[in-house]
């Protein structure tokens, strides 16, 4: 496990990414922070044409390559044009939800933040006094706004919820953004490792946009091609925590989730990390270092996309309290993940992508053990008819 000064660094990591204000579409500012970061640790990267950007560490030669990806965005509004109906009087603004967010949230006032284009200008504060769900069904809800101030232009406005941005506290990661701006913050922290150990390895890092507005950042980086057909893609999120993925008790690898049953070719990988760690995903004994294994279905992530388009994808989710920031009585509030699942997620991480110059190696230790001499074939066949 991490030490004491690893796990502060990370941390801080998680905090510089995870206090950034995002939103489908406005992630610029996130993904500014990854490309800084990046450039530090000399990691070569291309920004497509969509604006995701896609890092590559390789060193050392035949080494199957393996893809960590994390989306940029996070729940939030744009506005979309001056004034607002005549029955919300208060509004002066109509914006739009983008991504999902129970409208029950949106039933009493909430305070909000509204960013624009120009990314040295401070904030523009404001209320959220009323709201219409579209014909498209409860995803699509015009939210109307006062603002006091002046918005010189929509381009490239947009907004978030006036809640926590970042804070540790209890045991706890509390933020607005957790997800995906955690699985952002482990694939940095994946490549942060590679360099320091000089380590050979073949890891791609994906940044999509436009995740939870239907996967359209993803959908993007699959159809282009630039990803070789043999990577093992691991999608990584911050998922609603359930039965069975609970939070506390490590981060989960994720066997499926609302819609896909993932891969086990690409689990195989972060089950065998996560033996090496001390976890025993199957049951079969005590847990040194806490790591589930779980189908969940709390929504779709970006392993269907790289199925639909025939990679071999898996997840690995950290399990999150307040989904989309919406609590259990539909007040917005900070998301929170445990800081010793998100340790944990990340020395996962970083030890599936260190183990894979050692992968066939690992598959014949697998078939070797899993291999079976049953003792009562003979018995079976003796018994066909009786």
């Amino acid at each position: 496990m991490p030490t004491p000064q690893e796990a502060a660094y990370y941390l801080d990591v998680l905090g510089q990414i995870a206090s950034t204000p995002t939103a489908s579409f406005h992630e610029h500012r996130v993904l500014n922070k990854i490309r800084a970061f990046l450039d530090e640790l000399t990691i070569p990267y291309q920004t497509d044409r969509w604006g995701n950007v896609i890092a590559h560490y390789q060193k050392g030669e035949g080494i199957p390559p393996l893809a960590y990806m994390a989306h940029t965005d996070h729940p939030a509004f744009e506005l979309v044009a001056a004034g607002a109906p005549p029955e919300f009087p208060q509004a002066n603004w109509t914006g739009k939800l983008l991504g999902g967010v129970s409208p029950a949230c949106f039933d009493k006032e909430v305070s909000v933040r509204l960013y624009s284009a120009d990314q040295t200008q401070q904030p523009l504060y404001g209320k959220l006094v009323g709201y219409k769900i579209g014909e498209k069904g409860p995803r699509d809800v015009n939210l109307f706004f006062q603002f006091k101030g002046e918005i010189p232009s929509l381009k490239g406005n947009f907004g978030v919820w006036d809640i926590t941005d970042f804070e540790l506290k209890d045991g706890f990661v509390h933020a607005r953004a957790i997800d995906d701006l955690v699985g952002c913050a482990a694939t940095l922290l994946a490549f942060w490792k590679l360099v320091q150990a000089g380590a050979e390895a073949n890891l791609y890092g994906i940044f999509t946009r436009a995740e939870e507005v239907g996967l359209v950042g993803a959908d993007m980086v699959f159809q282009s091609g630039v990803l070789p057909k043999e990577t093992w893609v691991v999608s990584l999120e911050a998922s609603k925590a359930l039965p069975g993925a609970a939070q506390g008790a490590g981060p989960v690898i994720r066997a499926g989730d609302r819609a896909f049953t993932f891969n086990e070719q690409a689990e195989f990988i972060l089950k065998r990390a996560a033996a090496s760690l001390g976890g025993d995903v199957g049951g079969r004994s005590p847990q040194q270092t806490p790591i589930q294994r779980q189908l969940m279905t709390g929504g779709r992530c970006e392993a269907g996309s790289a199925i639909l388009n025939g990679y071999l994808a898996t997840g690995l989710a950290f399990p999150l309290g307040n989904y989309h920031n919406v609590s259990d009585d539909f007040t917005l509030e900070p998301e929170n993940i445990t800081q010793q699942d998100f340790l944990t997620g990340v020395e996962l991480l970083q030890q599936a992508a260190l183990m894979m110059a050692w992968l066939p190696d690992l598959q014949a230790e697998f078939l070797a053990k899993e291999s079976v001499d049953h003792a009562l074939a003979d018995r079976l066949e003796a018994t066909t008819e009786i």
